[in-house]
């Protein structure tokens, strides 16, 4: 009998370690994904973390967690690079459970798009076509692209001292002309020029690094109307974000030290004014503050006199058009980049100059979105 009772308290026992291990058991993948997130935190946020996982392909990296999360529970977390921004991290997590141990072992892959990013090496990029007629363009620094057509007609005259590339075509019309210093690039011009991804930006998410969440001064789009009629000399610094279109018509002049964002349109002299001098929008740069021009739909610049010079970026979610009005100039100096998704340079005889400036174009852009880190794959195992 004593036997027999020695066996069943012996079985006992055992069921009970055998449910403590199954009660660890999701405590344990939970530990080991602890440690995944962890590591992930750190290739984005620590900055010996983040630079080794960009730029060594050998790296590799390891660090342990002991009664962190879970009383009597640890986990070992390894990274190892299998190239340039591409790692396998494997968290192995242990619960002590009386004299024995639940463990998971969780395993991942992660991914970063690492490479000289295009955008920052053009200074004029449509998602679809750029289109001139009657237009003067001259480009420094950087690349005119077009992940559609590039399309110059009626006596239009532009240039680069870099490349100029059209994922399909290049059509220059006999009496246009069209200058790359270091060559046109198209489908029947091979190399054929890959599709650029054009970079998202942030208006107005619930984000801190939203523009709207960003911005010094908020206005409506009335608010913003009223401030141009009764200060039609205005100077604004910072980020000044408004919820709505903005016009800027002949006789006023407005000065951003910083970035003028609007999730609506924006037009410089596109509204008639009887004032004689032009519409002005000057756009300055400030340390390494976002500077520029920024809309969620389209930019248009001219129809009646425009001076325009801005320092930062130019980003029309919609079109980027500049034309010029009758007997009216249009005076256009960009430095920093054009980003829209067609960008339209009509009948504007005066020349427009844009110079390509990488730092503005980043301070504009801040992380694109396309560049984050990616779970490529994941895998675990119980023990």
């Amino acid at each position: 009998m004593i036997i027999i009772v020695s066996f069943y308290l012996s079985a006992v026992l055992l069921e009970v370690k055998v449910a403590q291990i199954i009660d660890t058991t999701p405590q344990a993948y939970y530990l080991a994904e602890s440690g995944i997130q962890e590591a992930f935190w750190k290739l984005q946020n620590d900055a010996a973390y983040k630079t080794n996982f960009e730029t060594d392909p050998n790296w590799s990296t390891s660090f342990t967690r002991n009664d962190s999360l879970v009383s009597g529970g640890s986990y070992n977390v390894s990274i190892q690079n299998q190239d340039i921004a591409r790692a396998i991290i494997t968290a192995t997590s242990t619960i002590s459970v009386r004299d024995t141990q639940a463990q998971r072992v969780v395993e991942v892959g992660v991914f970063k798009a690492i490479n000289d990013d295009p955008i920052t090496a053009t200074t004029l990029i449509a998602n679809n076509d750029i289109k001139g007629i009657g237009s003067n363009v001259s480009v420094t620094g950087g690349e005119i692209f077009a992940n559609d057509d590039i399309d110059l007609a009626f006596f239009s005259t532009w240039s680069t001292d870099q490349t100029a590339k059209a994922v399909h075509e290049v059509d220059v019309s006999v009496s246009s002309n069209l200058t790359a210093t270091l060559g046109i690039f198209d489908e029947d011009n091979p190399p054929i020029p890959s599709t650029i991804l054009i970079p998202e930006i942030d208006f107005d998410s619930t984000a801190t690094s939203s523009y709207k969440s960003l911005a010094n001064q908020v206005y409506t789009r009335s608010e913003f109307r009223n401030l141009l009629k009764n200060f039609p000399i205005t100077t604004l610094n910072g980020i000044t974000y408004v919820t709505g279109s903005i016009y800027i018509k002949k006789g006023q002049l407005l000065t951003i030290n910083g970035a003028l964002v609007a999730d609506g349109s924006i037009g410089v002299g596109s509204g008639f004014s009887f004032s004689g001098t032009p519409a002005t929008l000057i756009v300055n740069k400030v340390g390494d503050d976002p500077s520029g021009l920024i809309s969620k739909k389209n930019i248009t610049i001219g129809g009646f006199s425009s001076d325009v010079d801005i320092n930062g970026l130019v980003y029309a979610g919609g079109n980027f058009i500049i034309t010029d009005g009758i007997w009216e100039n249009v005076d256009t100096d960009i430095e920093g980049a054009v980003i829209a998704q067609d960008i339209k340079i009509l009948m504007s005889w005066d020349p427009t100059t844009m110079l390509l400036n990488e730092a503005y174009i980043l301070d504009a852009l801040g992380e694109p979105l396309f560049s984050q880190i990616l779970f490529i794959n994941h895998w675990e195992e119980e023990f």
